[in-house]
């Protein structure tokens, strides 16, 4: 089995083919390196002219004793990475490499209900087990504070870009590292209300908890699976093989048409939870897990994900499915090790709208002969872009 649709896997869902990208890009594109001080970098982040995202500390990666080792070294005055921002409009910036370093900064100068206080501190002893604030009132670190405020860091700023452009970077960013979930850039590019209420609904859902060993998710994962379901519920139609342009398109329509969109997708969001505790309660801790060679292979697959939350979101199929538990779990391992085509369409991921296809109607037959056709559901509202 191809691993590469795996819900835990470093691929996401963008690769450069998806991209499309013209010469003339790259030339009205312009990189302008500099260096800032700490000091600009933490005033832009006070001001908010640095998007991080809405209550940035849900999708902190770095643990404290990491953000002391990097405010450590700010402090000795070592060269870090650099970063790597996009104006998004003059004089606001997207973070598109550096999130992390940026997160300590804002949890060590700004932070005010929980700070960080530095721990571990090999070289800089008299630093140890101290906040931002508590190092202000010390007369013997003034020259120590003033020499972090000025410390430059080199950042470099991406003017006259294209969406497409800053998912290339990102990509090749990102190649030797371990790769954060495209949702991450996506909520860059399309600021608004629609992602503050998916940042919000993924942080306290049940159905989350269910998936992912930690909600929220540090690499959005969480907010990228429900863009997804967002997406075949209420654009399905407007699927045609290409899931970053599908899921931009999902997150721009609904920021755009916010007012409207709002009570559908509160709708939509309860169907969520109800399809994920269906799939839990049929399929226990084999939810969204290929069948292949007579077993649930370990990690969970985004492309089932589509499938179940798909049907399992409309409550009479969900109940319906709940009461042939049974008979819904083999039906599922007998399509797996019979059916060639569905197999396929899980393994290519969602490259091809033909494999998308499929890999919904296959299921749906199925359920069909399961459950009876009266039973299978639809959307209530279907959109267009």
């Amino acid at each position: 089995m191809d691993d590469s649709n795996d819900l835990f896997s470093n691929i996401g869902e963008v690769s450069e083919d998806d991209l499309n990208i013209k010469p003339k890009d790259f030339q009205e594109m312009v990189v302008a390196p500099t260096d800032w001080t700490i000091g600009v970098l933490v005033d832009l982040l006070k001001r908010k002219k640095i998007d991080l995202q809405p209550n940035y500390q849900r999708r902190i990666a770095w643990t404290a004793d990491k953000m002391s080792k990097f405010i450590e070294s700010l402090f000795l005055r070592l060269p870090v990475p650099q970063i790597v921002l996009a104006e998004t409009q003059p004089g606001r910036f997207a973070v598109i490499d550096g999130k992390q370093r940026l997160n300590s900064l804002a949890r060590f100068c700004l932070d005010m209900n929980d700070p960080l206080r530095l721990k571990g501190c090999e070289y800089r002893a008299d630093l140890e087990g101290l906040t931002y604030e508590e190092m202000q009132q010390k007369p013997a670190l003034e020259g120590a504070l003033d020499a972090f405020q000025s410390h430059t860091v080199r950042t470099t700023v991406i003017k006259n870009w294209s969406n497409e452009l800053l998912y290339l970077l990102f990509l090749r960013l990102n190649q030797n590292s371990v790769t954060l979930s495209p949702q991450e850039l996506r909520r860059a590019l399309f600021p608004g209300p629609f992602v503050n209420w998916l940042d919000d609904k993924t942080s306290a859902s049940p159905g989350m908890q269910m998936i992912f060993s930690k909600v929220p998710d540090f690499r959005m994962r969480d907010m990228e699976v429900a863009t997804r379901y967002i997406g075949f519920q209420l654009f399905g139609a407007s699927y045609v093989g290409n899931m970053k342009q599908f899921l931009d398109d999902v997150t721009f329509f609904c920021t755009k048409n916010w007012k409207d969109m709002w009570p559908v997708l509160e709708e939509a969001w309860q169907r969520f939870e109800t399809a994920v505790d269906a799939t839990t309660q049929i399929f226990g801790g084999d939810a969204y897990k290929v069948w292949q060679d007579g077993r649930f292979l370990i990690a969970k697959n985004r492309a089932v994900m589509d499938i179940m939350n798909y049907y399992f979101s409309q409550p009479q199929t969900a109940q319906a499915a709940i009461q042939h538990a049974g008979t819904v779990r083999d039906a599922f391992r007998t399509l797996c090790d019979n059916n060639e085509a569905f197999v396929r369409s899980l393994q290519v991921s969602t490259k091809t709208e033909d494999a998308t296809q499929t890999r919904f109607s296959e299921w749906r037959q199925v359920l069909t002969q399961t459950l009876g056709n009266g039973v299978i559901g639809y959307p209530s509202h279907v959109f267009q872009f």
